[in-house]
């Protein structure tokens, strides 16, 4: 095992919401796709050091009746990261904006789950996605 070239530092929840949907049906399907998240990073580099970054991730679902969601939420959590100092400079930004948001989406996951179980229905997990893109050689 190697220690991977991005690494956070720390993250915290900077917004939480999740509120049951009193008008479920547990007997119906959940209709609930990755159309109906819109997921908005924020991407701040240092402007001392060009390998730390704060990055912001923002998850919130939108989404009508048809769904049939058990719940309705919003989740944004803010992560610190830093690029190990092997990574070429012209692949930091790229390392951070495919991998950062990808921890990122992990946490969050998680941190809805969680709040979910605490709630009438069961919990739902989000799809798993990916924010891969291939790099583009300047």
């Amino acid at each position: 095992m190697i220690q991977a070239t991005l690494q956070l530092k720390y993250y915290f929840v900077a917004e939480l919401s999740v509120i049951a949907n009193r008008d479920h049906d547990c007997t119906k399907p959940i209709e609930l796709t990755n159309e109906n998240l819109v997921v908005t990073p924020t991407f701040i580099p240092d402007p001392e050091d060009s390998r730390l970054w704060q990055v912001t991730l923002r998850i919130q679902q939108q989404s009508g009746p048809s769904v049939n969601a058990p719940y309705f939420f919003t989740v944004e959590l803010t992560g610190f990261f830093s690029v190990a100092p092997e990574c070429p400079d012209n692949k930091v930004e790229w390392m951070v904006r495919t991998n950062a948001t990808s921890v990122l989406y992990s946490t969050a996951r998680e941190v809805l789950r969680s709040a979910m179980s605490q709630g009438p229905y069961c919990p739902l997990l989000l799809p798993t996605v990916s924010f891969y893109t291939p790099f583009k050689q300047e």
